[in-house]
């Protein structure tokens, strides 16, 4: 059940013009603003109006978690998930209230993800943006776009959550970017923006893709190899499950009876993870970790992040403990 309160305070307008200075006293003007919140699970989850330009979205707002007994600083551990393609594909997309918060539905069920926030015990927020049908990202994507984003969190956080005391607005410490399925595509984008950015760069510590590698046109697995090669001190951590397709003596036409079976090759996000692997081993990359699904850990396309996000918070040791 879906359970959402509107808790009411003195807000700014959330999207924060560039060039603004990190840390320094919001100066736009303020106005009363409802932002709707539920407190199930603990602590509380926030659902702030951050415009990215997506159409045809019911719902443009970014859900932002806080865990139970989430211990207020200065600055901030984030955790940015990106979603995949949308159950409502292709006219609009799942509300976040309903994406994270749905344990009878046959597929949302899986993405339960505030509880594997509160399970690893660390002292992080998570925020999940609502994208598009199929993961479209909107000015997320665009010069700037997510540093700006990262800002509207970060006042959100000041004026609606549990920084509201602070006498300025938090700062960014540690950052981590998640993506699921087709989220992997936007996930490249942003950790290609912040990964040059120098008041990011060295706060982007891991980007995990959780069956999200798909791009063999896109080169995913070149681009990752290269991206872990010009970040040493970042982490990519990408999950697959394998899958295989049959081929034909013509691989450009499908098996039939007059292009008989030949033999089978990886599919999906296989081929683009085996080669990740491979340049990784190659090129002696030791912060990149490619991992292969077994029935040990799922073989569920859609339990991929949450049989992972705890476990993966827990071993990040530059992480406080609540």
């Amino acid at each position: 059940m879906i359970r959402l309160f509107t808790t009411v305070f003195l807000c700014p307008l959330l999207v924060v013009a560039s060039g603004s200075v990190e840390g320094q006293q919001a100066t736009a003007d303020k106005k009363v603003v409802p932002i709707p919140s539920d407190i199930e699970p603990p602590s509380k989850s926030l659902y702030l109006p951050i415009p990215i330009g997506v159409p045809g979205i019911e719902t443009q707002s970014t859900g932002v978690f806080i865990p139970d007994k989430y211990r207020v600083g200065q600055t901030v551990d984030l955790v940015v998930f990106l979603r995949g393609y949308d159950i409502k594909r292709p006219k609009s997309a799942t509300s976040v209230s309903e994406y994270w918060n749905s344990p009878q539905h046959p597929i949302l069920k899986s993405f339960l993800f505030r509880e594997e926030i509160n399970k690893s015990g660390k002292n992080v927020i998570l925020a999940v943006p609502t994208l598009g049908p199929f993961s479209e990202a909107g000015k997320l994507q665009d010069d700037g776009g997510v540093q700006e984003f990262l800002d509207s969190i970060l006042e959100g956080l000041w004026r609606n959550g549990p920084h509201v005391g602070l006498a300025s607005r938090p700062t960014i410490r540690h950052l981590i970017l998640a993506a699921h399925s087709g989220g992997g595509s936007p996930l490249r984008r942003l950790a290609l923006q912040l990964g040059k950015d120098d008041k990011y760069k060295q706060k982007l510590k891991e980007c995990w893709g959780f069956d999200s590698i798909y791009g063999v046109k896109d080169k995913d697995a070149e681009f990752w190899s290269e991206w872990a090669k010009e970040h040493p001190g970042s982490k990519v951590s990408m999950f697959y499950l394998f899958t295989e397709k049959d081929v034909g003596k013509d691989p450009k036409l499908p098996v039939s009876s007059g292009n008989p079976f030949d033999h089978r090759e990886p599919s999906g996000t296989s081929f683009p993870a085996m080669e990740l692997e491979r340049i990784a081993t190659t090129q002696k990359l030791d912060n990149v970790v490619v991992l292969r699904e077994t029935k040990e850990t799922t073989l569920n396309h859609n339990e991929v992040p949450r049989a992972h996000l705890a476990d993966l918070l827990k071993k990040a040791a530059y992480l406080d403990n609540r």
